[in-house]
This record gives C-alpha cells, structure tokens and sequence, in this order.
C-alpha cells in the first residue's frame, strides 16, 4: 500500500497483530493446524502441532467409526437410530470442516499475512483505533461463540450422562451413562477400566469437536472485522479528500484511495474463498442439527428428563448462535461495502476538481455490487438467509415427527 510522508509510525505493530489473532491462535494451536497457517513459528511448535494434529484425527474416528457401526447395525431400533443420528451427523460434520481448515491453509496464511501487513503499514492514530474496535468487535463475537458451545456441550458430554435417568439391558444389569451410546459394541463398558477409557476419550474427542465449530467462528469473524476495519479508513480516506482540495498531491491521496479500496476488495474475495465451502457445510448439517435437538427437546418433554431437556436446549441455543454469527458476519461485509458508495456521494464532490472527482465513479461503482460470503455460492450469509434455516429446520421437524 502506497504510504504518505507522515511521521507517525505504529510502533505498537506487532502488539496489535498478536492481538487480532490471539483467539484464533490458540484454537489452531489446540486443533494443530497453526503452524500450517502462521509462517513464524518455532520447530518446538510444529512438533507439539504434529502431535495434536495426530491426536485430534484419532478422536474423530475414534467417535466416528462405532457410532457409525451402530447406527448401521440391524439390532439398533429406529428410536435409537434417530437418537444417534444428531451426535453422527455432528461428528461427520466437524470432521468435513477440519478438513476443509487443513485444505485452505495456504489461503488462510495468505490473508493472515494481509492483515499484518495492514496493521505494519497503517500510518495514522485514527485509522489504528478503527481498526482496533473491530478486532474488540471480533474477540465480543469469539468469545460468545465458545461460551455457548462449551456450555452445551460440556453439558451434553458432563451432566447429562450422570444425571439423567439410569438404564437396564436385559441381562439386568444397570448400564454405565456415556455421552455417545453405541460403544458397547466394540468394548466391555461393564469392566470399569475399558469405561474410563471411552468416557475420557468421548470426553476429549468432544473437546475436538468443539473447537472446530469455534475455529470456523473465530476466523471468519476476525478476518470479516479486518475487512470492515479497512472499509471505515477508505471511507475516512475519501471524507478526507475535500479537506485536501487545495492541496497538489490529490492525484497521490485518490491513488492511495482507490488502491486501498482494491486491495479491501481483494481480500475479501479470499475470505469467501476461505469460507464458501465450510459454511456450506455448516448451514447445511446445522440445519439438520438443529432439526434434531427440536425433536430431542420434544422426546424428553414427553419423557419427563428435566436435565436432558435444558442440555439439549443448550445445544440448540449454542447451533442457532453460530449459524446466526455466520450470517451477522456476512450481512456485516455487505453493508460496509455498499456504505463506501454512498460515502463516496455524499461528500461536497463538487469542490473537487473534475478528474479527481470522475475517479470516485470507479468506487461508487464497485460498492453497487457488494461483495457477499457465500455458502458455496448458493446462499448469501445474511439475515434472511438466518431465518430460512430456522424455518427449514423446523419443516424437517414436522417431517421427521410425521414419519416416526
């Protein structure tokens, strides 16, 4: 980016880029995939990721193949299928989006590198506060998104198991609690030691599970705070331009506008690459999700189990959050995009001499096309498209206590 002779440097630099990615650091450092997409990292670090990257993949199919062997089994009843089939298609789901994060590193890295360079080159005070309140903006939204998904599913893998209303198999004997049923299959859950293993494995697996769901969340929403920090400067920028109008370098502060409204444009074209197909999937499997936690929450009314009830409400409320954080996060992108237009017009443009202000065509232009977050490149993240997974979720609930 194309700088001005100005003497004030960010000195703080460095601080500001440990703090927009601090959230997202450790999440990544926890799921492995850090080093992946950060260039400075140590051979301790990589070693450690190697590690938790081995261990995170091994919780996977630790949870996904004998919930998948008893979902497919001829023994297990419909209700037991259906009761099955939310923590399946969880486990399935997470396992696409982790995989997707480890496809698109290079993109990842790409626009973390982008926005240290944004933070190192940002040569005014005002623009550094911009840019500040929306990684405040970003870590509000982060810290929610785990909140709401620790509390639900530490309440699904904790409490629920051990307060709820205890079994019996046939043999008479009363069935250990474990968070995924189904387990039984492949190991001897009535020998203590082979229980301890599967409920702190399911235990640790779920913890997996979890920040997958939060890395997605905490990435799309400080790179989509990043875009709209740029956003507010270009638009600062061109309220600025009038006040310059006497000045003989307008041809350079329209140049550095226009260039700064391109590379904004730029990287937002690589968020949506980053995220098109992990909202895809996330829209679709949460819409399913959610469908499902409305019919479990149904099923324990009707079974009177006040504790699985509030952990399954807990969970539906921790779904409906992230979707709704997606489409926050796209409708957000939208309207900064489209404010640079009317920013460009609303200026006293006539003050400006005539080629400076036929330049401003070109932004205003743009800004009539706002760039969008798709989930890939069928749905726009807004909040209309909010509210069409809630009401498909709920069609499919009325399907799904139709056939059952």
């Amino acid at each position: 980016m194309a700088k001005l002779n100005i003497p004030w440097s960010n000195v703080n630099s460095e601080r500001d880029i440990i703090n927009a990615l601090v959230w997202n650091q450790w999440i990544l450092r926890i799921l492995g995939i850090w080093p992946l997409v950060y260039s400075n990292t140590t051979k301790i670090e990589k070693i450690i990721a190697t590690i938790s990257f081995t261990l995170c993949w091994s919780a996977l199919s630790f949870l996904l193949i004998p919930m998948v062997i008893f979902t497919v089994s001829e023994r297990t009843s419909i209700n037991d299928k259906i009761k099955m089939l939310g923590p399946l298609s969880y486990v399935i789901i997470a396992t696409l989006k982790y995989f997707i994060l480890v496809i698109h590193r290079k993109d990842i890295r790409q626009c973390i590198n982008v926005l240290s360079t944004d933070w190192r080159a940002v040569h005014q005070q005002d623009y550094r506060k911009i840019m500040i309140k929306n990684v405040a903006k970003s870590h509000v939204l982060s810290k929610f998104c785990i909140m709401f998904m620790y509390c639900g599913g530490l309440c699904f893998h904790t409490v629920m198991p051990f307060l709820t209303h205890t079994t019996i198999d046939e043999q008479n004997v009363t069935v250990k609690p474990i968070p995924y049923p189904g387990f039984d299959i492949i190991f001897d859950l009535h020998f203590t030691p082979a229980y301890v293993f599967v409920f702190c494995a399911q235990w640790f697996s779920g913890t997996v599970l979890f920040n997958i769901t939060t890395a997605m969340c905490c990435l799309a929403a400080m790179f989509v705070a990043h875009a709209c920090g740029q956003i507010e400067i270009v638009m600062a920028r061109v309220e600025n331009l009038v006040k310059n109008v006497q000045n003989n370098r307008m041809k350079e502060h329209i140049a550095i506008i226009v260039k700064h409204h391109m590379q904004f444009c730029r990287f937002s074209v690589s968020i949506d690459n980053i995220l098109r197909e992990i909202c895809l999937v996330e829209i679709v499997g949460t819409t399913l999700t959610i469908c499902l936690c409305e019919y479990y929450c149904i099923t324990e009314w009707n079974n009177n189990d006040g504790i699985a009830i509030l952990t399954y409400f807990f969970l539906l409320i921790s779904f409906v959050f992230n979707v709704f954080t997606l489409c926050y996060i796209g409708e957000q992108l939208t309207n900064q995009c489209s404010k640079v237009g009317f920013a460009s017009y609303k200026i006293e443009w006539y003050h400006l001499p005539k080629k400076i202000a036929l330049d401003l065509t070109l932004i205003i232009s743009i800004s009539q096309h706002p760039i969008r977050i798709t989930a890939g490149k069928i749905i726009n993240l807004s909040f209309s498209s909010f509210g069409s997974v809630l009401k498909t979720s709920i069609a499919y609930l009325n399907m799904l206590r139709t056939f059952v």
